[in-house]
């Protein structure tokens, strides 16, 4: 790769990291919880939370997880092309094939997982002004059960495809990254998420941006093996300007130039 090819693929990275800090503060702003808060829900996803959450938030998240599907496709493209440039063999190719097939996946599913999991309070919201909140959470419970099976297929056809084949590509050396980058994916970050999620408040709030942040991780550890690579590129020394370049004597147009031929 060339300089210039360099500083593309880095500008494109760079929005793919924008884009996961922006998903991630846009799940901070619907699922983020107050000290006493912690154990609100009602159910298995209904919140009473919810009803303490602005309207503006719900909104702004959403628009904020919109505005960065495009850039989080640039950035992931490009670590798919990255993935791509290293297949040595069959098992290579058909590993970034698998890759791309899950970015592909991770563009549609997280867009849909997202704006599903913010109706869900604007569901209960609506609703708890007319009912009483046990049975408006049994409705937002009973919706969000309805779109559980396309979001788990989602889930596994996106992140969990992503994280295996990360896995499989930085054990077997096809990146210059130590192996603890094995642990910078989706998966292992939410999982980590979830454990955190027991602890005391604030460390507890970790888990609301524990999954895009894996998607960051990601994108951090693309930027370091960019770098990597830049340190291999050859530097092309700029030509000179033309000013600088020593004048060209045309003897022919000297008649008294001393000329001696040996």
């Amino acid at each position: 790769m060339n300089a210039e090819s360099i500083k593309n693929r880095r500008l494109k990275l760079t929005l793919g990291l924008v884009a996961t800090v922006l998903m991630m503060i846009s799940d901070l702003l619907w699922k983020i919880k107050g000290p006493s808060q912690i154990k609100t829900t009602l159910g298995t996803f209904a919140d009473t939370a919810w009803l303490d959450t602005a309207m503006w938030q719900l909104i702004v998240s959403n628009l904020l997880f919109a505005a960065a599907m495009p850039l989080y496709y640039i950035g992931f493209r490009e670590l798919y092309h990255m993935v791509q440039e290293r297949a040595a063999n069959r098992l290579d190719i058909k590993l970034a094939k698998l890759f791309k097939f899950s970015v592909i996946a991770a563009v549609i599913s997280l867009l849909f997982i997202h704006i599903l999991c913010v109706n869900m309070p604007l569901i209960l919201k609506a609703l708890a002004p007319h009912l009483d909140i046990i049975k408006a959470a049994e409705i937002t419970n009973s919706i969000m059960m309805a779109n559980i099976g396309p979001m788990i297929i989602y889930f596994v056809a996106a992140d969990g495809l992503m994280s295996v084949v990360w896995c499989i590509l930085v054990w077997r050396r096809c990146f210059p990254v130590n192996r603890l980058a094995l642990l910078c994916n989706p998966v292992c970050a939410a999982a980590l998420g979830s454990i955190l999620a027991q602890a005391p408040w604030p460390i507890s709030l970790i888990d609301t941006v524990a999954e895009p942040c894996g998607h960051l991780l990601l994108m951090i550890v693309a930027l370091i093996i960019l770098n990597k690579d830049s340190r291999q590129t050859p530097v092309r020394r700029r030509r000179p300007p033309q000013d600088d370049l020593p004048p060209v004597y045309n003897l022919d147009d000297d008649p008294d130039a001393d000329v001696t031929v040996i």
